[in-house]
């Protein structure tokens, strides 16, 4: 038995040395020589004995090779055409370093080189390889089904470095893997395939000022509709940091449905973010009252308590983007207030039936109330906040002196 493990593995030696010689096309395509000793994990090891070479399991995982499969773009193409170095036996250390995929696809590594995954110390090699999202001996075509790079199967290459399993449970992660649809955004949809950048980068398809066109690839009338807004607008013209990207209200990869009441309910905290934020809201001279005010009213506390209690039951009162609008939203101040009734009397109209203009008079806006803005209201409040306290006190104080009176009375019987 162990002459002949010896004799396989010279025959092994002795294939891999004939094949390097070998110049006819048809002969350099013949890979038997080399599957002799990387067919199976037995013959790997026994190669490696022979040699005397010491390999851990995971390596000798590694370095089985299958026989290539129907459909695979590599059909035809020779072990030593991509591993010129494995001619020599044993073969050189660092053979991998150099990367065989440059022979045929430099364009590739051209655009890899200056992406995200390029070598941080400005070397050659690369942070993700070619065969870390192709595979190494089974690459097939992009749009083959069974391709590493497929839809439904992207998904598990890129999470195998980069630690964003939200997109699993986010609407296009689960259109993508439960529901079959290829036509869903996957990682490469929106962050590219070989010339990733990272989002600091102005040439990111994922750069604040580019997210909207990204994400416009599919969803076209709605990144439209956004980049006309106060919002994109501001965000086009100026390159303004503060305004909010279609990122910022759906979430980069754990989007959620926007059509569910759960989205709905978290709406207000979505605004209250920036609107609630006074040291952003001071550059604008626009007031955080206005998210204060909205979660105090009628719609606002009961838009809170159903988001504590029940956040899957649907919601009938009004949230920040009945009135404000989805991604057509406008600034209040350019639109002028006559426009401002005139819209708000309809909306308020869709639940308040038979409302008329006067009934906009009912409510205070986003205003807080005070000596200018709704006086008759703020003397009001002020009044009983007197009032109330100062009968409650006069009562308390009454009731002391009584009892104080009562125990006196007794004392001296």
């Amino acid at each position: 038995m162990e002459s002949k493990r010896v004799n396989s593995i010279l025959h092994c030696l002795a294939g891999v040395a004939l094949a390097a010689l070998m110049s006819s096309p048809a002969l350099a395509a013949d890979d038997s020589a080399c599957l002799e000793c990387h067919g199976s994990l037995q013959q790997v090891a026994d190669a490696a004995s022979a040699l005397e070479v010491k390999l851990t399991p995971e390596r000798t995982a590694l370095l089985v090779v299958k026989p290539p499969q129907p459909g695979t773009v590599h059909t035809g193409i020779a072990c030593a055409d991509c591993h010129p170095k494995a001619s020599e036996v044993p073969h050189p250390a660092g053979m991998l370093q150099d990367n065989p995929c440059a022979t045929c696809h430099d364009d590739a590594v051209k655009q890899l080189d200056r992406s995200a995954h390029r070598d941080p110390a400005g070397g050659s090699h690369l942070r993700a390889e070619c065969w870390a999202c192709h595979g190494a001996h089974d690459v097939r075509a992009v749009k083959d089904p069974q391709s590493d790079v497929a839809p439904v199967h992207v998904i598990g290459r890129c999470l195998a470095c980069h630690n964003k399993k939200a997109y699993l449970v986010g609407v296009h992660g689960q259109a993508v893997q439960l529901a079959g649809l290829d036509v869903a955004a996957t990682c490469v949809s929106c962050h590219g395939g070989h010339d990733i950048l990272a989002p600091s980068e102005a040439g990111s398809r994922v750069a604040r000022r580019n997210i909207s066109f990204t994400c416009g690839k599919c969803h076209g009338r709605v990144a439209e509709t956004y980049r006309k807004s106060v919002h994109g607008a501001a965000l086009m013209a100026d390159d303004n940091p503060d305004v909010p990207t279609c990122v910022d209200c759906h979430e980069a990869h754990g989007t959620p449905d926007p059509t569910t009441p759960r989205f709905r309910l978290a709406s207000p905290q979505i605004c209250g973010r920036c609107h609630g934020d006074r040291k952003m809201m001071a550059k604008y001279g626009l007031s955080t009252n206005v998210y204060k005010t909205y979660v105090a009213d009628f719609h606002g506390t009961t838009a809170e308590l159903f988001r504590a209690t029940s956040p899957d039951q649907p919601l009938n009162q009004a949230v920040c983007y009945d009135c404000h609008g989805y991604h057509d939203v406008e600034s209040v101040r350019k639109v002028g207030q006559a426009q401002i009734d005139k819209r708000l009397l309809v909306r308020c109209q869709v639940c308040h039936k038979g409302a008329t203009a006067s009934f906009l008079s009912a409510w205070t806006g986003h205003y807080i109330p005070s000596p200018t803005k709704y006086a008759p209201i703020y003397w009001v409040r002020v009044f009983y906040r007197l009032v109330i306290p100062g009968t409650v006190g006069f009562f308390l104080l009454y009731i002391a002196v009584d009892v104080w009176g009562r125990r006196r009375h007794r004392r001296s019987l």
